[in-house]
């Protein structure tokens, strides 16, 4: 049972909430009001909420004062009743460890004695009525001693409960009974308490995701937070029947240092989590975005130069919920220690596989209890390399855990990873191998990440760990990310992607130098380590790193050059027209030559899989193939090579398009492909075309002008539109789609000769979930339909959702004019802050500029909008001058700065 004493830090505050409480019970029961107790307790505990959270910086102090509040509150209503035994009323649950926050549920035991329940009902009536009255969420459960066990016996969830339970008043001999009733169901269950405790939490971080660094992490049921912690406290007091702070046993399992860390890690939490529920209202455990900077203001952190307060805060987050699961670890081998002194006895010896390595000797290592330790925790100290060899092991073997000796060991001895071990080339063979010639590389790194060794031997990797991208694009924190990417290069090394990934799998297989391909994964975000972020800077950053690695001068500069400009096959994709040879030719340009191609599309396909939840689809895929396809043609041949390659493509689109249309009767199957443009066979899929040819048939015989399917492709929409072409349709589409509730993932804009256009548009929702609903699809068919017969009579009027989350985020609006991207239109790209309709008033706003819109490339980050749109005058004309181009930019700077009101 829970012994923690809790005592108050002011007892004058006490006295007259119970003398509140009292006051108003005695009008209740002179008749004089009703419900007067319940607004008595909430105004008392709504006060010592907000004096607590005003005056205590500590976390566990919080949840202490706030849970003899709720003491206080019980004592009095108890002493009103005036019943004297009877019953004993205890606290469980997080309530009993004296731990609330100011939304908790508060969990109650009532224990009474065997033919006794028409007292104890009297006086539970009067105990939860008034807390029921004051809007607290209460749990309770009504029991016997020898039934409360009974229930322990059989509910894993009770018996949890009931470990913490605390008496707080009542009739004490008959929790006596209890505690000593529950302490022999203890004694004799104790394995499977903690296996069953140890499943749960493995389940509950399954469903979290696995992962302590998600950038809006749970802080009580995610990896890491506060339930871990608990979990800990669990098993401890189950397996050794006391707590943590007052057992003397606690020695034996957890030193000095890891019992302050654990104390350190719940006075965080816990002040993170009041300060939560504090500002939301309720009892919230998410820590989403918009919270984040307020929780950072009210625990005192402030911006610096190269992190914000909200920055700072989740970088302590993560390091505290790193700290967590290293004191897990230590709590399950020492309980596994125990359980192997009864079990015979378990070899020390490496495996034969384990005895060499990329040093020289045998590696300074056994097994102990099945774990991965050092055999000589001296020698460790003084030989750095000792250090990296049990990683090494480690990642040839993943199935011997470590043991949290050695763990400890590796933090602690980390002041001596100085720039003499970062430069030691036996080190460098070592980590090598532990990247590239791995059974387990990205397990392998996080634990090294997680001990520290990591960052401390790769110090750009250091300043990234925990660190966020605060925005809605990024799922994880960027280390994260880095680590999930090494993971997933290593995957298509192995081939077990060559199916999702054909072109990355074969340039990995094929190379001599895969090792090159995973340093540029491990560090294509080291510009987040620099106050200047520039490619220049961080090309000399990776070029130094990587040349200290291994690699040699010419490889180095590969990766240089690659992590400095990961995402340039990313931004091409998304915001240039690949159908056009200068496209493809300034790309290819840029890039040089064959090598940095296939560096930089395994980059791209890595960065895209990982960075946020919908970044990587088919038209991602795509795009990047197309791409990598065509610059591949032009450095092997330039515009001849790039031509020779459109004409084979052009050639097999059609007869594909003519194969698919076979069934067709020739009258037409002839008038279908001659509608079809030379523009559709260069970027349309043959399946894509027999959906236009479809649909402008059945249009023709119905003898309409306007037309248009929706269809549900992958989560998303598919919606072809066929209209007769005129200036603003791009507009007012994209002005249909906002209407209906649906956000613009691509478009491709078709004109035919006949001066009928083809519009298609991959339509998802604004927060990513599956458009399946009929209704939905139906209105979108609805307003799509409306928008290609004419233009509508009303200037389109949107309002963001409720519960859109862009808006609180800012991003500066900016426009950037190239009229040297294309040979034929200039090309405009537009960045602000994400609403519904953006993409509608920028196209309208190209309409009153006179201007047509020739193609248009969304790109979506999160919060933040990237739109390029490739433009001519509305003759068709080159965009020139000075004074024209201004005019444009200052248009659409005004609407980007409008949040829809312009």
């Amino acid at each position: 049972m829970t012994t923690r004493k809790k005592t108050s830090e002011n007892e004058k505050p006490a006295d007259q909430f119970a003398e509140a409480i009292s006051s108003a019970f005695a009008k209740e029961q002179a008749g004089q009001a009703y419900g007067l107790v319940g607004q008595a307790i909430k105004k008392n505990l709504d006060a010592q909420c907000e004096e607590t959270l005003k005056n205590f910086a500590r976390g566990d102090r919080i949840s202490a004062r706030l849970s003899e509040a709720v003491d206080v509150v019980l004592k009095t209503l108890f002493a009103a009743i005036g019943e004297e035994g009877a019953v004993a009323i205890c606290a469980v649950g997080g309530y009993g460890r004296a731990e609330l926050a100011p939304f908790s549920d508060i969990d109650l035991l009532f224990l009474h004695e065997s033919g006794s329940v028409d007292q104890a009902t009297s006086i539970l009536n009067a105990i939860l009525y008034p807390l029921w009255d004051s809007g607290r969420k209460i749990g309770h459960s009504v029991h016997t001693p020898q039934s409360a066990v009974a229930f322990a016996r059989e509910d894993m969830v009770g018996r949890t409960a009931f470990l913490d339970a605390r008496f707080i008043c009542g009739d004490a001999a008959l929790f006596e009974d209890f505690e000593k009733r529950y302490d022999k169901l203890r004694k004799k269950t104790k394995p499977q308490f903690v296996k069953a405790k140890l499943d749960e939490q493995a389940a509950r971080q399954t469903k979290a995701g696995e992962t302590r660094y998600i950038t809006e992490p749970d802080i009580k049921e995610g990896k890491g937070g506060l339930r871990d912690l608990q979990t800990i406290r669990w098993i401890y007091k189950y397996v050794y029947g006391g707590e943590v702070e007052n057992s003397e046993t606690i020695a034996k399992v957890m030193n000095e240092a890891e019992r302050r860390d654990l104390r350190k890690a719940e006075r965080f939490l816990w002040a993170v989590r009041a300060h939560m529920h504090d500002l939301k209202g309720r009892a919230e455990e998410r820590l989403s975005f918009d919270m984040q900077p307020a929780v950072a203001a009210r625990l005192g952190y402030s911006d610096r130069s190269d992190m914000t307060a909200a920055e700072r805060l989740m970088k302590h987050y993560f390091l505290t919920s790193v700290d967590v699961g290293r004191l897990t670890r230590v709590l399950c081998a020492k309980l596994e220690e125990e359980r192997a002194k009864r079990l015979p006895r378990l070899p020390k010896g490496l495996p034969r596989k384990l005895q060499k390595d990329e040093a020289a000797g045998k590696p300074n290592l056994k097994l102990r209890n099945g774990r991965l330790d050092f055999e000589s925790a001296a020698r460790a100290r003084r030989q750095q390399r000792d250090l990296f060899r049990l990683f090494r092991a480690f990642s040839k073997e993943p199935k011997f855990d470590f043991h949290p000796k050695a763990l400890a060991l590796v933090s602690e001895a980390l002041p001596r990873v100085t720039s003499d071990v970062r430069r030691d080339p036996v080190v460098a063979k070592l980590f090598m191998a532990i990247l590239a010639d791995s059974a387990a590389p990205e397990r392998t790194l996080r634990i090294m990440a997680e001990t520290g060794l990591l960052g401390k031997y790769i110090p750009a990797f250091g300043s990234i760990v925990g660190r966020i991208q605060y925005g809605l694009y990024r799922q994880f924190t960027i280390d994260e990310h880095v680590l999930r990417s090494v993971s997933y290069v290593d995957d298509i090394a192995k081939g077990v992607l060559k199916k999702d990934h054909p072109i990355a799998s074969s340039i990995l297989q094929d190379t001599d130098n895969i090792v090159v391909f995973y340093i540029a994964v491990l560090l294509h975000q080291s510009g987040w380590s620099l106050k200047e972020n520039t490619p220049e800077s961080v090309e000399r950053l990776v070029i130094r790193v990587a040349g200290r690695l291994g690699l040699d001068a010419d490889q180095a500069k590969l990766v240089g050059w690659a992590c400095a400009r990961h995402l340039l096959m990313v931004r091409t994709t998304e915001r240039r027209n690949l159908t056009e040879v200068r496209a493809i030719a300034n790309f290819a340009e840029s890039v040089g030559d064959r090598d940095r191609l296939d560096l930089l599309l395994v980059l791209s396909v890595c960065y895209l899989r990982i960075v946020g939840q919908h970044s990587w689809d088919e038209f991602a895929k795509r795009q990047l193939t197309e791409l990598y396809g065509a610059s591949a043609a032009w450095m092997s041949g330039g515009e001849v090579a790039l031509e020779k390659r459109a004409a084979k493509r052009f050639e097999a689109v059609r007869a594909e398009t003519e194969s698919r249309l076979a069934g067709w009767a020739k009258k037409d199957r002839e008038r279908a492909l001659s509608r079809i443009t030379d523009t559709m066979l260069r970027c349309v899929e043959p399946d894509l075309i027999v959906r236009f040819a479809t649909l402008m048939k059945a249009a023709e015989e119905d003898k309409t002008d306007a037309a248009v399917t929706v269809t549900p492709r992958d989560y998303d929409l598919e919606a072809i539109i066929y209209a007769k072409d005129r200036i603003g349709l791009l507009g007012d589409l994209a002005g249909a789609c906002a209407a209906a509730g649906v956000s613009v993932r691509s478009v491709q804009a078709l004109t035919l000769d006949d001066n009928m256009a083809i519009d298609v548009f991959v339509l998802q929702s604004p927060d990513g979930t599956p458009l399946d609903d009929p209704e939905k699809i139906a209105s979108v068919h609805k307003k799509l339909l409306q928008a290609a017969r004419k233009a509508p009579e009303k200037p389109l009027f949107l309002k963001r959702r409720f519960g859109d989350r862009r808006e609180i985020f800012d991003v500066e609006p900016a426009v950037w004019i190239d009229d040297e991207a294309s040979d034929e239109c200039v090309v405009i790209e537009a960045e602000g802050l994400d609403r519904p309709g953006l993409l509608h008033e920028l196209a309208s706003a190209f309409t009153d500029l006179k201007l047509t819109i020739s193609s248009a490339h969304i790109a979506t980050y999160g919060e933040r909008a990237v739109d390029a749109f490739y433009l001519n005058e509305a003759d068709g004309a080159a965009v020139k001058g000075a004074r024209r181009l201004k005019r444009i930019e200052s248009r659409l700077l005004k609407v980007l700065a409008s949040g829809g009101d312009a």
